[in-house]
């Protein structure tokens, strides 16, 4: 641990800068419009509901109330480090005081909006063990102090006490994504399910107009949507390849905004990511925290020759997605760097054989997405007398059961003395990696069905998520679970 005599400017009570009271203004509008639209669009559209000078009277009233309420919030936000912890003293009407052990933070990330960018400050998150959430964060620090505050904290946990400091730091950039690369991204995303999700939206937005406004104000919509199911094959299917074209250029607006310039940075201890260009993030992963190495192709991506890289790190909430750093738009060849990286000597996992599960998943799967399904197409076709319930029937019975067939056959899984990789879907293909000894815990399932075929799934439980390997005989599972249970016992090596 580093020790001086100097008094540092962050072991005596501090505040942020003092543009985190605009920022704290900002937060809170955003809170009440995201809390109270409904009343705030009855207020714009219902004339009659409130008259202008009481409108006026109430917009006043609230702007001061929030101005007032975020500089006594700023002026009662207190922080400083001393006993190795963190303390913050905080609190408007009630005072509250955290003590934070630095062997509890996980990680500190940063981010800054346009804002933070004009003034040079970030808004700093600190994640800790046990938290569903970032613990707290600070509104605005200057960049230099963040950077300070972050370095003194890391140096200074117990869990590195014997890191050598004159070890040099090592910063090798493995990918840097251009306008291009984004543009590749953007292409390369689900727009279908982006797609689903705004027609979802729209399908309950009516609710949302009628229940705020009242039902004149939902007139039109319904016009349209009867206009729509009149010709269900022309206006509908217009709508959606309307929404499609939508989403596809949003994605791609989306992608250029969020990853503008992103950065992956192989560090002395793990990687750093920046990214951003209204909304500026800084992620760290370090490697002890990292459990699962998740990367996504599909035809585009393997088109472009990327995949969507993900890390996953240590967290009490696991498959959350506040420790998990995403890369969008990894080349291949920094792809297989980046696995050497992380796998170490168990890369050569990737190059070994690779295992099937068992064909009995098709037969399950195909009977409870594809039979029962298509029969209650068939029901429908039955009372409604219509062919076309029965043409939609035996197409969807079709596709189900090649995709089905394709799903087992590309479900595959290797694993060595080192590390797991799993690889499954049919399109869009997702694979996963973990070394063995992170593994917490290992768990046999079965159904009524796997147990009277003598068939299980192996579930492997990390601090990030689980590993599934499923439908294999349950001789392989117990052989599986065996092994990795012995190699996690027989390991030295720290699990984060």
């Amino acid at each position: 641990m580093r020790k001086s005599d100097e008094i540092l400017w962050h072991q005596n009570p501090t505040r942020q800068a003092p543009v985190a009271i605009a920022l704290i203004i900002f937060d809170i509008i955003k809170s009440l419009i995201r809390t109270w639209w409904p009343f705030i669009l009855i207020f714009i559209f219902r004339s009659n509901f409130i008259s202008a000078d009481q409108g006026k009277i109430l917009v006043g009233g609230v702007t001061i109330f929030v101005v007032l309420f975020s500089i006594w919030r700023y002026f009662r936000f207190h922080f400083f480090t001393a006993d190795e912890k963190l303390h913050v003293q905080s609190g408007v009407f009630t005072r509250a005081k955290l003590d934070i052990p630095f062997d509890r933070i996980q990680s500190i990330s940063f981010e800054q909006n346009i804002l933070h960018q004009l003034f040079n400050v970030v808004r700093l998150k600190v994640d800790t063990a046990g938290s569903s959430k970032e613990e707290f964060e600070f509104a605005a620090l200057e960049k230099s102090r963040a950077k300070e505050l972050r370095e003194f904290i890391l140096r200074n946990r117990k869990e590195i006490e014997q890191v050598d400091e004159d070890k040099p730091i090592v910063q090798n950039q493995l990918v840097r994504l251009s306008i291009s690369d984004l543009l590749k991204v953007g292409v390369s995303q689900n727009h279908l399910r982006t797609t689903g999700i705004i027609l979802a939206f729209l399908l309950g937005l009516r609710e949302r107009i009628s229940d705020s406004l009242g039902v004149r104000y939902v007139d039109q919509f319904d016009y349209v949507t009867d206009r729509l199911f009149e010709n269900i094959w022309v206006y509908g299917f217009g709508l959606f390849l309307l929404i499609l074209v939508l989403s596809f250029f949003g994605t791609l607006v989306f992608s250029l905004l969020r990853y503008y310039d992103l950065q992956l940075v192989k560090t002395t201890d793990g990687y750093k990511v920046e990214a951003g260009l209204f909304n500026k993030r800084e992620q760290a992963a370090r490697d002890q925290k990292i459990q699962i190495v998740r990367w996504v192709t599909n035809p585009i991506r393997n088109f472009f020759k990327i995949a969507q890289l993900r890390f996953f790190q240590a967290s009490s909430s696991a498959g959350t997605n506040k420790t998990s750093i995403t890369v969008p738009g990894v080349p291949r060849e920094s792809l297989k760097d980046i696995l050497a990286y992380y796998l170490g000597d168990g890369a050569m996992v990737l190059e070994g054989k690779a295992y099937g599960i068992d064909k009995r998943f098709f037969k399950r799967r195909i009977l409870y997405v594809g039979v029962l399904p298509t029969l209650a197409l068939v029901g429908v076709a039955i009372i409604s007398g219509q062919i076309w319930w029965y043409v939609a029937a035996v197409l969807y019975f079709i596709f189900i059961g090649i995709f089905q067939y394709f799903l087992q056959k590309k479900w595959l899984y290797q694993i060595d003395n080192r590390g797991l990789v799993t690889r499954s879907g049919v399109i869009e293909r997702t694979s996963r990696a973990l070394l063995l000894h992170k593994v917490q815990g290992v768990q046999i399932r079965q159904s009524p069905y796997q147990h009277r075929k003598a068939l299980a799934n192996v579930i492997m439980h990390t601090a990030s998520g689980d590993v599934t390997i499923p439908y294999v005989s349950l001789d392989v599972a117990l052989r599986i679970k065996n092994y990795v249970l012995f190699r996690v016992e027989s390991s030295r090596l720290e699990w984060m």
